[in-house]
Parts: structure tokens; C-alpha cells; sequence
């Protein structure tokens, strides 16, 4: 994937090329993605500025201050992307958008037949009708996208 100019990634993103767009865009890529050297900046002529991902491997640190001075030290594994699943395709989040509303819905439905709101019958039909629907989007995050799942999504 070579250098890309900001129109083309914001036509990408929002599927408009307007100029308050592609402010959004520029500003978005300036205040996160380039600081922390994901992207780098490329200026081929004053009003020619292109965008070049540079980062696909990836490493949680922990900071450490102290009055000796800062030092930044690795924790866990690193975790590298291939450049074939860069940018993370749209598959990705809905996959993970369903996963988080059908783990939402099972504790909504176990609250509610604890709390006698829903009958027995209906319960089951659901609860097995959501758990085959969940294992299957597991299934699916689990073989294309594990270490992208694991990158992106942060325990808090």
C-alpha cells in the first residue's frame, strides 16, 4: 500500500469528498494516528500531502516515571498485522457490533426470566436461538480475525 492523499482516504471513510471532511479526516490522522507513528506524513509539494501507513506491528508498554527519568517497558506479545488486512475491513466491526448486542441481549433475557417477565418456552427458543447466533460470529472472529480482535478490542 503506497502514500495516499487525503481526499482518497476521506472518500473512503465518509464516502464524501468535501473539504470539511477531509478537515475531519486530517485532523482525526494529526491527532492520533501520527502521533503515535501509525501513519506518516509525506509532503511531495505545498498543496500535494499524502499519508502512508508505516505501523502494522504492534506492542503494549508500560510507562515508567521516575525522578531518574522516563523508560517505557514491553508487556506481553507483539502482535503483527498483515498488510492484506490493512485497512481492517468493515466485516470486522459489524462482526464485533453483533457480537457485543447478542451478549447484551442474553443478559437482558437471563434478567428478565429471573425476574419472571418472560416465560419459560419463550426463554428457550431465544436463549438458543442468541447462543447459536453468537457461537457463529465467534467462530467467524475466531478464524479470520483472532489477533485483529485482540489488538483492537481492550479490556477495560
Amino acid at each position: 500500500m503506497g502514500p495516499v492523499k487525503l481526499s482518497e482516504i476521506a472518500q473512503k471513510t465518509t464516502g464524501q469528498n468535501g473539504k470539511s471532511k477531509q478537515d475531519l479526516v486530517r485532523l482525526t490522522i494529526e491527532k492520533s494516528l501520527l502521533k503515535c507513528g501509525l501513519v506518516e506524513k509525506l509532503k511531495y509539494a505545498p498543496n500535494d500531502v499524502r499519508y502512508i501507513l508505516t505501523a502494522y506491528r504492534f506492542q503494549k508498554i508500560k510507562e515508567i516515571d521516575s525522578f531518574r527519568g522516563d523508560s517505557l517497558e514491553p508487556i506481553g506479545d507483539v502482535f503483527e498485522l498483515p498488510k492484506s488486512t490493512w485497512p481492517i475491513p468493515d466485516d470486522f466491526y459489524l462482526l464485533l457490533a453483533k457480537k457485543y448486542g447478542y451478549e447484551q441481549s442474553l443478559k437482558k433475557l437471563h434478567s428478565d426470566y429471573d425476574d419472571d417477565l418472560i416465560p419459560r418456552g419463550q426463554y428457550e427458543n431465544l436463549n438458543n436461538e442468541y447462543t447459536k447466533s453468537l457461537n457463529q460470529i465467534h467462530e467467524k472472529l475466531d478464524s479470520k480475525y483472532a489477533t485483529l480482535e485482540t489488538l483492537v478490542v481492550s479490556e477495560s
